[in-house]
């Protein structure tokens, strides 16, 4: 892998400095390195929706690229921080299982868990590790990338954070909103290939918070206005979508919330 990029995913938001903060110390370790910002949009300390919005974009990114993700509820405790080496990407961030399934997604090679000081700001803040280790190391992989070991010592395996799975029975599935974009459309655990696979053709309804939508559509224009239907969202996943309006705030939805899909039975 060449030279890439540090691409930043945090739950800091833009009222603060602390996103700035990032860019200038990595800015600071190594000049000539870009940073790009995934999204500092993150629920705060939700590690959820952190994995799914690095899981659904970090394939986008030259190889190369190093994800500096930072949403870490455990700052300042025993929990591990971690640099994980794939085979396109590098990853940077807490061991509490918000890298897992990017990570895994493009064959992990290796696995480090950063203690050497002498790639971190002194003194390392009890409450800031974005600032003093993760950004600070992954602007020394970007200015040198290669071999990880120098920064710490590796291990076997780091926390897996897998994604809600999917309950089956016989015809109908229990599925969860994974995620809600800004639009209010409804990100569900399934992608669509699993959903085509599943319906098989036959009529189908999904039941939620009292509404059912059996409607499958290829783009928000085929809708009518004021009209639930579900499409393949561009990160794969089926969503519940609302033509000019939003669903979340129509459904009364929130994340982690129960939809159940029901198929008709074979005739």
């Amino acid at each position: 892998m060449g030279k890439g990029p540090v691409v930043l995913l945090t739950d800091f938001g833009l009222d603060d400095a602390y996103a700035g903060i990032l860019k200038g110390v990595a800015a600071s370790i190594s000049p000539e390195t870009r940073t790009i910002d995934l999204s500092h949009g993150v629920a705060p300390q939700d590690i959820l929706h952190g994995a799914f919005l690095l899981a659904a974009s970090f394939s986008y990114f030259p190889k190369g690229s190093v994800f500096c993700v930072v949403v870490d509820p455990g700052v300042g405790s025993d929990r591990k921080g971690i640099c994980i080496k794939t085979e396109d990407y590098y990853f940077v961030g807490p061991d509490n299982g918000i890298l897992w399934e990017a990570a895994n997604r493009n064959r992990i090679k290796d696995i480090i868990h950063l203690t050497q000081p002498a790639y971190f700001l002194n003194p390392v803040s009890g409450t800031f590790h974005g600032r003093d280790i993760f950004v600070p190391v992954a602007a020394h992989i970007s200015k040198e990338p290669g071999d990880i070991t120098r920064f710490g010592n590796p291990l076997e395996s780091c926390v897996k954070y897998e994604f809600p799975r999917i309950v089956r029975n016989r015809d109908t599935l229990d599925l969860c909103i994974l995620h809600i974009d800004r639009f209010g459309n409804l990100i569900l655990n399934i992608e669509h290939e699993s959903f085509i696979r599943f319906v098989q053709g036959r009529e189908f309804s999904l039941a939620i918070n009292g509404e059912r939508i059996n409607k499958v559509l290829s783009h928000y224009a085929q809708a009518g206005d004021g009209e639930f239907f579900l499409m393949a969202s561009s990160s794969s996943h089926m969503e519940i979508s609302l033509k000019n309006s939003n669903a979340a705030l129509a459904l009364q939805a929130v994340r982690l919330g129960r939809a159940v899909l029901k198929r008709s039975s074979p005739p």
